[in-house]
């Protein structure tokens, strides 16, 4: 489970802070869920698997498949929405990839901010 939970998070280019706090768990306790120093709670294991869209047998690694019929679903369906996008992304070389990346990180954080200030307000 170790590796699959870091591999996914990095994958998406996430630090344990981001994706800790989008758990609502802390960055030391996702650490340790990372390494498995710590069993984790069966709450959280269904949280990683919805934010990844993976099936929590491929988070604990008995399995290789990674989405169920419904999560394939929900990948295809958001792939059809946004297939000229990722054409465009996918035609770049690896440099602009890898900025594209950055700023949308960058935008994300951003609204993240924004949406908790905007909760302070209301």
């Amino acid at each position: 489970m170790e590796s699959r939970i870091k591999q996914l998070r990095e994958k998406r280019g996430l630090i344990q802070e981001i994706l800790a706090s989008e758990l609502g768990i802390t960055q030391q306790m996702l650490s340790k869920y990372e390494r498995d120093i710590t069993f984790i709670k069966v709450d959280i294991l269904k949280r990683i698997a919805v934010y990844f869209n993976v099936t929590t047998d491929y988070l604990l690694g008995l399995s290789e498949v990674k989405r169920d019929l419904q999560g394939q679903l929900k990948v295809n369906e958001t792939l059809d929405e946004y297939y000229d996008l990722v054409e465009i992304y996918k035609n770049l070389d690896k440099y602009d990839q890898e900025m594209i990346w950055s700023i949308i990180q960058i935008i994300k954080k951003f609204d993240e901010k924004r949406k908790r200030e905007q909760k302070r307000v209301d």
